[in-house]
């Protein structure tokens, strides 16, 4: 049996796993020495129903994981996310994504793209919404909302 060279399904490429891994541990850090880790959480690959968004105006992201955000464990609300994916690769799917989640999500303070390269680096987009349409700008990598520079948590990719 001839063996396939990757795993279709999400997340496939080692370094998405690392981003993700890397960002959750420096998060969970971060809210620890300010003292909020009961107060936030951090989830990766999980889709809103599973979080309890169950209202039908959350068409497509309903059923499609979402990389990483950062909840408030007592609301619920998502106040953080980051999609993660291959550079030169932002897919149409990543775009519905955010954009759904900005318009329905009146939580969510702040959204990335962060894209990799098979040698490791990264580029860090910001997303937002105006006039109903996602603007996607480059970015230093520094979060307002979680007070940190997300670049520097990518330790796996050094």
């Amino acid at each position: 049996m001839k063996r396939k060279s990757s795993i279709s399904g999400i997340g496939n490429k080692p370094n998405h796993q690392y981003i993700i891994s890397d960002l959750i541990f420096a998060i969970r850090k971060k809210m620890q020495a300010r003292k909020l880790g009961t107060v936030f959480g951090v989830l990766s690959e999980i889709t809103l129903s599973e979080i309890g968004y169950e209202t039908t105006s959350y068409h497509f992201t309903r059923n499609h994981n979402i990389d990483l955000v950062v909840v408030e464990k007592e609301s619920g609300d998502i106040i953080f996310l980051a999609e993660i994916e291959r550079a030169n690769t932002t897919i149409t799917a990543t775009k519905m994504k955010i954009k759904e989640c900005l318009k329905t999500i009146p939580s969510i303070e702040e959204a990335f793209i962060i894209s990799f390269t098979h040698r490791g680096d990264t580029l860090f987009e910001r997303c937002t919404l105006e006039n109903n349409q996602l603007i996607i700008t480059p970015s230093s990598s520094y979060s307002n909302t979680l007070g940190m520079t997300l670049k520097s948590a990518l330790v796996s990719l050094r």
